[in-house]
């Protein structure tokens, strides 16, 4: 006997509302914290470029650090799955790691307000990062390294180590090339696709 599909009803006019207002107001915080940065942004500032009451703003949220964190999760979400898409069924040889990096890197050079965002509040960003807000990020390096080592892709090595100093190379290519309009993007791709070539032993 076939089981029963559960149909999702569909949204009420005021969950979709709801919905609406939400994203009205990260959009808006988003638009202000990629112009102004995050220090010269206050909340009357995200309620005026909502367009909504401040009863409605704090419906949804009590803080402008409520909402950067909300962003930043919402970024995070968005690179890992660039980094989990860039590595899909790739084999370690030095061709495919460049590539792989290249679309990577993509996801920040094809999105200039995701660009503004970051170059306006790398401070926040990093202090995020040494709270261990990234660390999903290096997890899944890890697991990538480690399914290597399983496929017999690449030699055992310590993924961890690795993992970290792959990591904090990639941050810092993205926090140099969001503040250095003339930064080489490609020679940097190119240096960090070597380092893995000669880290990976191929």
């Amino acid at each position: 006997m076939a089981s029963a599909r559960t149909v999702k009803a569909p949204l009420g006019k005021r969950d979709k509302t709801k919905l609406q207002n939400r994203a009205q107001i990260l959009d808006a915080a988003k638009t202000l914290f990629s112009e102004k940065g995050f220090e010269a942004t206050n909340v009357r500032d995200i309620i005026h470029e909502s367009a909504l009451s401040p009863g409605t703003f704090y419906n949804y949220f009590q803080s402008k650090e409520e909402i950067f964190e909300v962003l930043t999760d919402e970024i995070i979400a968005e690179v890992r799955q660039g980094i989990q898409d860039s590595y899909k069924h790739v084999k370690m040889d030095q061709k495919e790691i460049n590539h792989a990096l290249n679309k990577f890197f993509r996801v920040f050079l094809d999105n200039s307000r995701l660009m503004k965002f970051l170059s306006r509040n790398q401070s926040y960003l990093r202090e995020l990062r040494n709270k261990g807000r990234f660390d999903g990020m290096l997890s899944d390096l890890e697991l990538a390294l480690e399914d290597g080592i399983k496929n017999k892709l690449i030699p055992p090595m310590p993924v961890k180590i690795i993992a970290i100093a792959v990591f904090g190379a990639v941050f810092e290519i993205i926090a140099t090339m969001v503040v250095t309009p003339n930064f080489n993007v490609r020679q940097a791709i190119e240096s960090l696709s070597k380092l893995l070539f000669i880290q990976t032993g191929k």
